[in-house]
């Protein structure tokens, strides 16, 4: 009789636990379906990658049990959230430290005023970079390289200004890039077969290029069907209008260039540190190379054709030149990114499927998270932070992929709405005392495109700062849990920039 009064008893609390876990998963789910609601004009893939985040696809995502968030300050959790205001739709283009009206501040002589200024921290604007009213999605590659919709760039004065060198030409509602330049008036393909007759492209012993002074980067667009990647560099132009057309909206790779001071010399460099360049006077001396043993040597080591160079160990690694890098930790590295990409395509099923073209690392390390999301339907900019442990950048350029040192206390010097998907690994952690997170996160929504998205990974503790500050900016968020578990203090947050414009009298429009 005890028996079945136990076995009783023990299916009453299996039936109670079984409503409870029910209940409880329509609640969160309609509660889910409340707070994504408001998604703007642009296409509906935002709305379906916010869904795909959600516990449909990665339960169980209850760290707060595991981590009670001690050291953080109880306004982290607070309800109210800081509401961050448009900009004017005047800057709707805002290089902040690219700016033309601060630029004509500063001396003539040397070209210092084409350098890069950044406006110090009482002049910093805090409000969110609007896009232009009617922006829409761009075309997807390589549609992208040939059009570009009128709406994003709403600016006709260079297809006047260069009609004669066949850069721009408007039709209808869009922009076309024939693909002409001022060194190249046949088109890119025919100059880059040209230069193919004496350079070789085809086999991949040409993986990476430099543009500069690239006009509206016909030649590196072109040249990403070879597979090798351009590094265009554009100048400051004090033209109006070519500084306004973003090129961001080509999906091409370019970089506002600072056109400082240089000066032909053969003298050799002092033997310091080639990779200390962040803000340094440039010497008028030859950096030189690495010493080799004898003349069949190739100087800093021989580098494999791509793909292979991709996962091979680079040269310099392999020599010892990286302080703290091991064959065994690079390779560790990789096997770890390959991982984390995984679980980023698992959450966002969209990453590999020419949805992101632009891409960027905000903390590239040695280059992993770009090397495991190789792909022809994207490229990936991967920028190591001048206050980074590690000096990296080479050893990118090793594996065949493009990057740059910066520091995310400044502006980034691209145009707005550049980039598709953003990769933020440790940057807030990195960060922490040496700058404001709202600052940094203000300018990676200002260089991210509307419904573009992000992958932070960071500890929980910063993560739930992150979130806070973002809900203010029209993000959606959702906080997952590390490949390996709840139990793992690391998470990651992924958001989605809301689409809106900003109208005349300064008011968001969805």
């Amino acid at each position: 009789m005890a028996g079945k009064m136990n076995a009783a008893d023990s299916r009453t609390r299996s039936s109670i636990s079984i409503c409870i876990v029910v209940g409880l998963c329509c609640f969160f789910y309609i509660l889910g379906a409340w707070q994504k609601s408001g998604f703007g004009k642009g296409d509906s893939i935002a709305v379906e990658i916010t869904r795909q985040t959600d516990c449909g696809i990665l339960p169980n995502l209850n760290f707060e049990t595991h981590h009670d968030g001690a050291g953080i300050p109880s306004e982290a959790y607070s309800s109210k959230v800081k509401e961050i205001k448009p900009c004017d739709a005047s800057y709707t283009d805002y290089t902040p430290c690219h700016d033309q009206q601060r630029a004509m501040t500063f001396p003539r002589n040397d070209m210092i005023y084409r350098e890069r200024h950044c406006a110090p921290e009482n002049e910093k604007l805090h409000c969110l970079i609007p896009a232009p009213k009617g922006y829409v999605t761009p075309f997807p590659w390589p549609k992208s390289r040939d059009f570009v919709p009128y709406a994003n760039v709403p600016y006709k004065s260079l297809t006047v200004e260069k009609a004669v060198q066949n850069w721009v030409q408007f039709e209808g509602n869009v922009f076309r890039f024939p693909g002409g330049g001022t060194q190249f008036p046949h088109g890119a393909d025919a100059y880059i077969d040209q230069l193919a007759s004496v350079i070789p492209m085809a086999n991949g012993t040409v993986r990476t290029a430099l543009d500069t002074g690239c006009g509206v980067a016909s030649w590196g667009a072109y040249l990403l069907k070879r597979n090798v990647l351009a590094m265009s560099f554009a100048p400051r132009d004090s033209h109006e209008a070519q500084v306004k057309l973003p090129y961001g909206e080509r999906e091409s790779i370019l970089i506002l260039a600072l056109e400082g001071r240089m000066n032909l010399a053969l003298e050799l460099c002092e033997p310091t540190s080639a990779d200390d360049v962040w803000y340094k006077e440039m010497e008028t001396c030859v950096t030189p190379y690495p010493e080799v043993n004898s003349p069949e040597e190739v100087a800093g080591g021989e580098l494999k054709t791509f793909p292979q160079r991709l996962n091979a160990i680079p040269p310099r690694i392999a020599s010892g030149s990286v302080p703290r890098v091991s064959v065994a930790s690079y390779q560790e590295d990789n096997k770890l990114w390959k991982k984390h990409v995984q679980a980023y395509k698992r959450i966002n099923k969209y990453i590999d499927s020419g949805r992101y073209r632009n891409v960027m690392d905000m903390n590239a390390g040695l280059g992993g998270f770009a090397a495991a999301l190789e792909s022809s339907k994207l490229w990936v900019m991967n920028v190591v932070p001048i206050i980074a442990e590690k000096a990296t950048l080479g050893v990118i350029y090793d594996r065949g992929l493009i990057g740059m040192y910066h520091d995310w206390c400044e502006a980034f010097s691209t145009y707005p709405r550049t980039y598709d998907l953003i990769h933020a690994n440790g940057v807030f952690s990195l960060y922490k005392n040496t700058c404001k997170m709202e600052d940094i996160l203000l300018e990676m929504d200002r260089i991210l495109r509307p419904e573009g998205a992000v992958i932070f990974r960071d500890n929980v503790d910063v993560l739930i700062k992150v979130k806070r500050i973002v809900a203010g900016m029209r993000w959606n968020t959702r906080i997952v849990d590390h490949e390996d578990g709840p139990y793992v203090s690391e998470k990651i947050l992924v958001a989605v920039k809301q689409y809106w414009t900003v109208g005349s009298n300064g008011t968001m429009i969805n």
